[in-house]
């Protein structure tokens, strides 16, 4: 099999093209892919302070390497990244230690946040906390609400003016179909690829929304990337696995079905977000953070857990200064 480009033996072929590349040219490939995605939604600003939410697995790997590459040409931004250390023993060591080595590796300024500074208890401990009440919420439900906020207290004390997340196509097309399967419809017009809700939230983009979880992976081994591959200890049976397995079985007789469902949300969130407008934003009565309701969710779930009912991140973060 020759690389339609050049003749070379081919690296792999396109899923939805049967298209042969070589490694040169899927690598281009690839990155063709991002900077459309970037051009097409107006991602980022020539002089933008560009915060990279960044784990070490594969996508946000990835998601580095590539905005670093492009970000050589504009040499007005800024390109940091953010490691969130949740404090998962046996798992997450691995990870910054990966990560570290490659923001190093490309001389990238970096930040680490930590659960234990910021909430005063790791993930870990949260956990063995919550499984002495009723309602046991699950660990990704904390890690999930309590990384987001730890990005942006890092991109912010960075100053960052964009975050960049490393949600990939897979990501994209299954949180779709799963706020359509919940019934979760204005959550949709909140989805977009670079959707900052109000002023009050740094926004968040996503450059590798039109590039696959397979292609991502490729494009790794391409270019001899090192990357935190093991699954996280926490990660179990749930409706997005169902819902991957699912998109997985269809592409077995629609090679195409991703980018399909990508291109029916991107005509769907549009005209939901113009008619949620009416959503008012507050400010929580506890922290201050931007929220809908009188408390943000960081602080509702922080009420789930005994040990800190009275916790104030506000304060928490007054006092470490």
């Amino acid at each position: 099999m020759k690389c339609i480009k050049c003749g070379t033996p081919a690296f792999t072929k396109l899923l939805t093209s049967n298209t042969p590349l070589c490694r040169k040219h899927y690598i281009e490939y690839i990155e063709k892919k991002v900077r459309y995605a970037i051009k097409k939604h107006k991602m980022f600003s020539y002089d933008d302070k560009i915060a990279v939410a960044y784990s070490g697995g594969k996508d946000s790997t990835v998601l580095l390497h590539v905005l670093y590459k492009i970000e050589q040409h504009y040499p007005k931004s800024e390109l940091f990244a953010i490691i969130v250390d949740e404090g998962i023993s046996g798992y997450r060591d691995q990870a910054l230690r990966i990560a570290l080595k490659n923001v190093k590796q490309l001389g990238i300024p970096y930040k680490i946040v930590s659960f234990k500074d910021l909430f005063t208890y790791t993930l870990d401990e949260i956990v063995l906390e919550v499984k002495q009440t009723p309602k046991k919420l699950t660990a990704c439900t904390y890690c999930g609400v309590f990384r987001r906020r730890a990005i942006d207290i890092g991109a912010k004390s960075l100053g960052a003016t964009k975050v960049a997340t490393g949600h990939n196509l897979d990501d994209e097309v299954q949180t779709f179909l799963l706020n359509l399967v919940r019934g979760d419809i204005k959550r949709i017009g909140r989805l977009s690829p670079a959707y900052s809700g109000m002023d009050v939230f740094i926004p968040r983009v996503k450059p590798l929304r039109y590039v696959s979880e397979r292609e991502i992976v490729l494009y790794a081994l391409a270019k001899n990337l090192e990357f935190h591959s093991d699954p996280c200890p926490y990660s179990s049976s749930s409706t997005r696995n169902e819902v991957r397995e699912f998109i997985n079985k269809t592409e077995i007789r629609i090679p195409s079905v991703r980018e399909n469902l990508l291109a029916a949300f991107d005509i769907i969130s549009p005209l939901l977000r113009k008619n949620s407008s009416d959503v008012t934003i507050k400010r929580c009565k506890k922290c201050g953070a931007p929220t809908s309701s009188d408390l943000c969710q960081v602080c509702k779930l922080l009420e789930t857990i005994p040990k800190m009912r009275n916790f104030n991140i506000v304060k928490k973060m007054t006092s470490s200064k």
